[in-house]
């Protein structure tokens, strides 16, 4: 295997700001990694004009019924599985399609698996046996070059599936990717902790690719989380209060609702808002591609 050259890689050079760190008391510590959590932001702001693109990506195959598969090898794709995972709660969405993948499996999620991320014939193994054409596929990489990633990326664009990467360095090559975001957010406080700015970075990226592609997908009503599954008793809450909010009507009611549309508060919405049965609500939902602004607003 070709050595891997660290000295090229942003993200593994020190940091001159805490060259201090072990003499730093905890405030200073404290301070000094709150400044470097600052870039993430902005590294994130720059990348914009690319996250846009991946979102409209995301949005495009969820619409089609295509999957969306994170994957990556430790920090990396811990956040892919969390993301995925997510999805389900926040958007209704089914657990089958939108996924994370991790080098090692799902022992990796709790446990490094040395050795896993560098072995680029099992991420290509992986996205055969997950991916179809039109799905998408977006590779997570800090330092935009983990064979198991790579590897990945190669096997979904010989499958026709759209590809993405999210890396930390603005330097990284991949071909395999139709887009990149690089998100340059330099050196670590603690040199080579991927898991602190780079990890916070890409998380922010990755937030803003599911919540826009979902708000193109009708999953939002403003800002609110309209396809929320209520799950439990927060949640069942939480859905109450959006009925309340989008249907105007009072919590006894709003609670009645929810239960008579089957836990959907879209659903509820127009049950009430239109004065029709569930059915009859989720036939117009259906005829609006289930954007409720386009059913109540309209």
């Amino acid at each position: 295997m070709k050595p891997v050259n660290l000295h090229a890689l942003a993200t593994e050079t020190r940091n001159p700001h805490t060259l201090d760190l072990d003499k730093s008391t905890p405030r200073q510590i404290a301070r000094k990694i709150n400044r470097e959590d600052a870039q993430a932001a902005r590294a994130v702001q720059r990348a914009n004009k690319e996250i846009a693109s991946v979102m409209l990506l995301a949005a495009r195959a969820y619409a089609g019924k295509h999957k969306i598969i994170f994957i990556g090898a430790g920090t990396s794709g811990r956040l892919g599985i969390l993301e995925a995972v997510e999805c389900v709660p926040t958007f209704g969405t089914r657990p089958s399609q939108i996924i994370g993948l991790i080098a090692g499996g799902k022992k990796a999620v709790f446990r490094s698996q040395e050795g896993a991320e560098d072995d680029s014939s099992q991420g290509a193994r992986e996205i055969a046996r997950a991916a179809k054409k039109d799905d998408l596929v977006i590779g997570l990489t800090a330092s935009g070059r983990t064979p198991y990633v790579m590897g990945a990326l190669e096997q979904a664009q010989k499958l026709g599936a759209r590809t993405a990467l999210i890396s930390c360095n603005p330097q990284a090559v991949c071909p395999a990717a139709q887009v990149h975001i690089a998100l340059a957010t330099g050196p670590e406080a603690l040199c080579g902790s991927t898991r602190m700015k780079a990890g916070t970075a890409t998380k922010m990226a990755l937030n803003a690719i599911t919540t826009g592609a979902m708000t193109l997908c009708g999953k939002t009503y403003g800002n609110l989380m309209i396809d929320v599954q209520p799950t439990n008793q927060k949640l069942v809450a939480r859905a109450i209060r959006l009925i309340c909010t989008v249907a105007g009507t009072d919590e006894k009611t709003a609670a009645k609702l929810l239960t008579d549309s089957g836990k959907k508060v879209k659903t509820a919405v127009v049950m009430h808002r239109k004065k029709v049965s569930r059915a009859e609500a989720e036939k117009l939902l259906k005829q609006k591609d289930g954007f409720l602004t386009r059913v109540i607003d309209e």
